[in-house]
C-alpha cells in the first residue's frame, strides 16, 4: 500500500560505509541489521575523503535486493552528502519495498574513471529493510489458544502471550515458557469463569503485531479489535492471495495496492475493492475498470481509497477477467487481505521535568523525564536533542530510539554533557508513531495564555571565587613599593592629610565562547 502526502520518517542507522574500495567479502561475513523504515541512512565519513590525495568528485551509491545485481542509486558530489539524524552525512536511500539489501559505494574521479570497477563491487553492508510487522492470527480451543504468526525475520523470544479477566483494565504477560510464532497455552478455567486472551509477536526490526482479542471458552462473543475468524478454525482466505498483514498510514487518502497472481487468456479488465470497517461487513468500494493481459510486464494494481475517520479498516480485492469471471465476493468470516490503521494523530509528548546535577569527571548530569502516549507508537520512539537556537532547523542528538521505560507511557534518561564549551541550551524531545506522524515538545514554561515558552537549561552550577594578590600604586605599576630614598609623593600640594591613590585591580578574564552549530 502507498502512502499520498505521508510524512516520511528518515531514519539513520548507526553504520559508516567504508571510503575505499575493499576486497571481495563474502556474504556470511556482513552482519545484518534490521531496519524498520523504507527510508535508511548511509552514513559516509566525509572529512576522510576530504583528505584523500586523489580525492573523487563524486560518490556512486550501489545497491543489491536479495543477492540480486547492483543496482544504481544516487550519486553526490563528497561536499553535497545528504543531512543524517545524529549530525552525520551521507545518503539518503528508500527502498521500494522490503527486502535484505547490500550497499556498497563507488568512488567517480574527474577525468570520469572509477574505483572499483563497475564488476568489481562486492557489498559493503547488509540491511535487512522490514516495515511490515507480523501477522498475528489466533484461534480459542477448550480452555486455550493455539496461534500462527507470519513473518520473515520474526524475533525468536518476541513473541508474548497475554490474558485478562474481562472486568480488568490491566494485561498479564504468561512467563512461565518462551513461546513461538506457531504455537498454543492452556489454562484452568474455574467453572463459569471467562478469560480474554491476546498474542504479541515482534520481529527484528522492531515491529510489533498483535492478535484479536478472543474468549475462552468461546461464547461466541465478538473479539475486540479485528474481526475475528470463524470459531471452528482457522480464517479461510484463498491461498493465491497475499497473507494478511497490517499497514500504518497517516492520511484519509491512500492507495491500496495489490499484484495479479494469476489470469487466464482475456486477461483482467476489472478489480473489485472492498472494504470491512470497524465490527461491520464486507462492503463494495467500487468496481475499478482496468486493463491487464498476461504479456504486459505491470502485473499490479493501485486502487484509491478513501476513509472518512481514523480507525481500523480491511480491505478485499477481487479481480474480473476479460470473459467476466470473478470469485465470489467475501463473506462475513473472512480475513481480510490486508488491515489499514489510518491514524492522523501525531503522538503525545512533553517533557514533564529536567533536573541539573553535579555529574561526573565528564560533565554535569541532566536527568530528562517525559509523557509519551499514543496507541500506535513505534518501537523505541523517543529522540532527545539540544540546541542552542530554540527556533533551529537542525537539532542535535542527545540520545536517540528510546523507549518508555517508567512505564507504559513515560520515561526518564540521564544525559552527561561532555563538551566544556556548552553551559546554556534547549532540549526538545520527538516521538514518532507507526504511521510516521510526529509529536515534539520543547522544554519551556507556560505563558498566562496557556502556551508553551522555550526555557533554557543552564548547566553551570559552579560559583565564581576569587583572591587579591597584590595592590600596586597608581604611578608605580612595576613596584611593589616606593623607592629607597625618597619619600611618598602627595598629590594636592601642602595638603596635610595624604590621599589614598585609587587602585587598579586586575580584570577577570571574560566567560567561556559559546560554541556554533554545525
Amino acid at each position: 500500500m502507498r502512502r499520498k502526502h505521508a510524512l516520511v520518517f528518515a531514519g539513520c542507522i548507526a553504520l559508516c560505509v567504508a571510503i575505499a574500495p575493499q576486497a571481495q567479502t563474502q556474504d556470511g561475513d556482513l552482519q545484518a541489521y534490521y531496519w524498520p523504515h523504507r527510508t535508511v541512512g548511509i552514513p559516509v565519513d566525509v572529512e576522510r575523503i576530504g583528505k584523500l590525495p586523489n580525492k573523487p568528485s563524486a560518490l556512486q551509491l550501489y545497491y543489491s535486493v536479495n543477492r540480486s545485481a547492483f543496482q544504481k542509486g544516487p550519486k553526490l558530489p563528497p561536499d553535497s552528502m545528504q543531512q543524517l539524524d545524529g549530525g552525520k552525512r551521507g545518503f539518503l536511500f528508500t527502498a521500494e519495498k522490503d527486502g535484505d539489501y547490500e550497499f556498497t559505494v563507488q568512488f567517480v574521479y574527474p577525468d570520469g574513471s572509477t574505483s572499483p570497477r563497475a564488476d568489481e563491487l562486492s557489498p559493503q553492508q547488509r540491511i535487512v529493510i522490514d516495515a511490515t510487522p507480523p501477522a498475528v492470527r489466533v484461534q480459542p480451543s477448550n480452555n486455550g489458544v493455539e496461534w500462527r504468526t507470519t513473518d520473515d525475520n520474526l524475533e525468536p523470544t518476541g513473541v508474548s502471550l497475554q490474558c485478562k479477566w474481562p472486568t480488568s483494565p490491566e494485561w498479564t504477560t504468561v512467563s512461565e515458557r518462551t513461546f513461538r510464532g506457531n504455537d498454543s497455552y492452556a489454562w484452568k478455567l474455574p467453572p463459569g469463569k471467562v478469560l480474554e486472551v491476546r498474542v504479541l509477536a515482534r520481529d527484528r526490526a522492531g515491529n510489533e503485531g498483535v492478535s484479536p482479542v478472543v474468549r475462552i471458552p468461546q461464547d461466541g462473543a465478538t473479539g475486540v479489535g479485528f474481526p475475528k475468524g470463524p470459531a471452528a478454525d482457522w480464517p479461510t482466505t484463498n491461498p493465491n492471495l497475499p497473507a494478511p498483514r497490517i499497514d500504518y498510514v497517516n492520511t484519509l487518502k491512500f492507495d491500496v495496492d495489490y499484484g495479479i497472481q494469476r489470469m487466464g487468456r482475456s486477461g483482467i479488465q476489472a478489480a473489485h475493492l472492498f472494504v470491512l470497517k470497524s465490527q461491520g461487513t464486507w462492503e463494495l468500494v467500487k468496481r475499478f475498470p482496468v486493463r491487464l493481459m498476461p504479456g504486459d510486464k505491470e502485473q499490479s494494481l493501485s486502487l484509491p481509497y478513501e476513509a472518512k475517520e481514523e480507525g481500523t479498516y480491511g480491505f478485499f480485492v477481487l479481480p474480473e477477467s476479460g470473459a467476466g469471471k470473478k470469485a465470489d465476493d467475501p463473506r462475513k468470516d473472512d480475513s481480510p487481505m490486508v488491515y489499514v490503521v489510518v491514524d492522523t494523530t501525531p503522538p503525545y509528548v512533553q517533557i514533564n521535568g529536567v533536573q541539573v546535577k553535579k555529574g561526573g569527571a565528564r560533565g554535569p548530569m541532566v536527568e530528562i523525564t517525559w509523557k509519551a502516549a499514543d496507541p500506535n507508537l513505534m518501537p523505541q520512539p523517543i529522540s532527545l536533542e539540544w540546541s542552542l537556537d530554540a527556533k533551529a532547523a537542525k537539532w542535535n542528538e542527545i540520545k536517540y530510539r528510546l523507549d518508555n521505560n517508567l512505564s507504559r507511557d513515560s520515561g526518564r534518561y540521564a544525559w552527561e554533557v561532555p563538551d566544556e564549551n556548552l553551559w546554556k541550551f534547549y532540549i526538545r524531545i520527538r516521538a514518532v508513531d507507526k504511521a510516521s506522524n510526529t509529536g515534539e515538545h520543547i522544554w519551556g514554561t507556560r505563558d498566562p495564555e496557556g502556551k508553551n515558552q522555550p526555557a533554557e537549561v543552564i548547566v553551570d552550577l559552579d560559583t565564581p571565587s576569587a583572591t587579591i594578590n597584590k595592590v600596586r600604586g597608581g604611578n608605580t605599576p612595576n613596584s611593589p613599593s616606593p623607592p629607597s630614598g625618597g619619600g611618598v609623593s602627595l598629590p594636592g600640594g601642602s595638603d596635610s592629610q595624604p590621599k589614598i591613590p585609587a587602585t587598579d585591580l586586575p580584570k577577570l578574564p571574560s566567560g567561556p565562547k559559546l560554541p556554533e552549530l554545525p
